[in-house]
């Protein structure tokens, strides 16, 4: 519990929520320091001059909501699951694919960089401290905030590849980043608060977005961006490219979604004649070859996409890429699975090293274990999707306007609260909801 020491009186269930009336009531003032600890009241490190990380975080997640009460309320305590069951066998479509390029647009469509099958050993420059993401990434996407409608590249290149798609059957469209923060929710597991944004189309379709995506320090240095950099190349035409990202179509129990992620890398197995993996010859005997986009275009800037003839990369062949010293104990998928399964990933490629020097390169098939991971959390991923439809179905009971979901943990145990937004949310145009909708 948490008490507001301007407010005589008033009691909150947790820090964030004593951080979200402070904003609201003294948006221009922060607590003075107390003389030392006090039951009851924040930390001493929330209260500094300079506002702390924890308090910036508090800031984003409650900002811009119209009231303090919610919407809704999910208890993950008394959260029941969904009653059909959940498989990563039911069939999936690709809805569309693209690259983001460093020069701030994107390409449509689009193409994971290529596995390098590089002779070892291989030493790899270490990543910087400044940043969590991929240099590679740093020119990536824009924020929800800042985009002029939710998923706008997704609607924008599904518009291009699939010109006939409709998303009027589509119940949700979704992160898989979004999905993992809510099935560990669903099961229980300890996390930081966190928030995603709500926004209804037509009154069917549902949009969760990631709202509080930022770049964070490292705890230490490693080499895992310096591994994907080194390892992979993306194929001719698209050298630009920062990162490759794709949006499948599949069901979650009885939710049809969309669902959108990051593919690593290009994989090709093997075959058992050739007995090597030269991604670049395997894209070329595929005839999976880019023709560059005429030069006025290949470097679009903002959200435009430039656009060039390519097959799209089959999904057989996406790929994860992870890097671990050889200090670190155990070799398990296990907690890489949900981001595999979620991604319909079938491949996890883990490079070993000594102080950046990578001498092992193992590859598993991760699909072959789809089955067991979806057996052993059946229970959470009903439960996902029964969130799934509480979502839906909290942004139709206000009014279908742009909503924020909050997950933080209260006196009861972990809840996501359902806030109507302030600003009336960021409507898709009414031109782009008649092609898609109907």
């Amino acid at each position: 519990m948490a008490v507001c020491q301007r407010c005589p009186g008033r009691v909150f269930p947790s820090a964030a929520a004593l951080i979200q009336h402070q904003l609201a009531k003294h948006p221009l003032e922060l607590p003075a320091p107390s003389a030392g600890p006090q039951t009851g009241t924040l930390p001493q490190q929330l209260i500094s001059a300079t506002k702390t990380a924890r308090v910036r975080d508090a800031e984003r997640i409650w900002n811009g909501l119209r009231k303090q009460e919610p919407v809704h309320v999910i208890d993950g305590a008394v959260l029941q699951p969904s009653t059909m069951p959940v498989s990563a066998t039911t069939p999936f479509e690709l809805v569309c694919s693209y690259n983001w390029l460093a020069s701030g647009g994107f390409h449509v469509p689009g193409h994971a960089p290529l596995w390098q099958n590089l002779a070892l050993p291989v030493a790899v420059p270490k990543d910087p401290k400044k940043t969590s993401l991929n240099p590679r990434r740093r020119c990536r996407r824009p924020s929800w905030t800042t985009t002029t409608y939710p998923f706008e590249q997704v609607l924008s290149a599904t518009a291009q590849m699939r010109p006939d798609f409709t998303f009027s059957a589509v119940d949700v469209v979704v992160t898989r980043n979004s999905l993992r923060k809510l099935l560990d929710f669903c099961s229980g597991k300890a996390q930081p608060s966190f928030r995603i944004g709500l926004s209804m189309v037509r009154d069917t379709t549902l949009f969760i977005e990631q709202y509080d995506a930022r770049a964070m320090p490292f705890q230490e240095s490693g080499w895992g961006h310096g591994f994907e950099r080194t390892f992979t190349r993306f194929p001719t035409g698209l050298e630009g490219s920062t990162s490759h990202d794709r949006f499948l179509r599949y069901k979650l129990g009885e939710m049809d979604c969309v669902v959108g992620f990051e593919v690593d890398a290009c994989y090709y197995e093997p075959t058992r004649d050739e007995g090597d993996n030269d991604a670049v010859d395997a894209l070329d005997m595929q005839g999976l070859s880019i023709d560059p986009p005429p030069p006025s275009d290949r470097h679009a800037t903002g959200n435009k996409p430039t656009t060039g003839r390519l097959r799209s990369m089959q999904q057989s062949t996406a790929a994860e890429l992870k890097s671990k010293s050889k200090r670190q104990s155990g070799g398990g998928i296990g907690a890489f699975l949900p981001q595999l399964w979620f991604g319909r990933t079938p491949w996890l490629i883990v490079g070993r090293h000594a102080e950046g020097t990578f001498t092992e390169i193992g590859v598993v098939e991760a699909s072959a274990q789809f089955a067991r991971w979806e057996t052993d959390h059946q229970v959470g991923l009903r439960k996902l999707v029964a969130v799934l439809g509480e979502l839906r179905d909290a942004v139709r009971k206000n009014g279908g306007r742009g909503c924020a979901g909050v997950c933080e943990k209260g006196p009861r145990g972990r809840s996501i609260g359902v806030y109507d937004l302030v600003r009336e949310g960021v409507g898709v145009p009414e031109e782009v909801i008649k092609r898609f909708w109907g």
